[in-house]
């Protein structure tokens, strides 16, 4: 008999796509425009933190 497995404790959201920003927000706004400087410049650790602060900012100010 197989033992029975916990999902795990991190997000279940696909972290190899970038967070999408909710129209008329400003503060998705501006995030997007910072990951977008970023890719343009080729900072990849500038990208993957503007992600996680749309993440963030998605979790607590729009309940995504």
């Amino acid at each position: 008999m197989r033992a029975v497995t916990q999902p795990p404790p991190y997000p279940s959201f696909d972290v190899s796509r970038s967070p999408v920003p909710v129209d008329g927000c400003e503060p998705c706004r501006k995030l997007a425009a910072r990951r977008a400087a970023a890719r343009k410049a080729y900072d990849h650790s500038a990208v993957a933190d503007a992600n996680v602060l749309m993440r963030t900012h998605l979790r607590v100010d729009h309940g995504r």
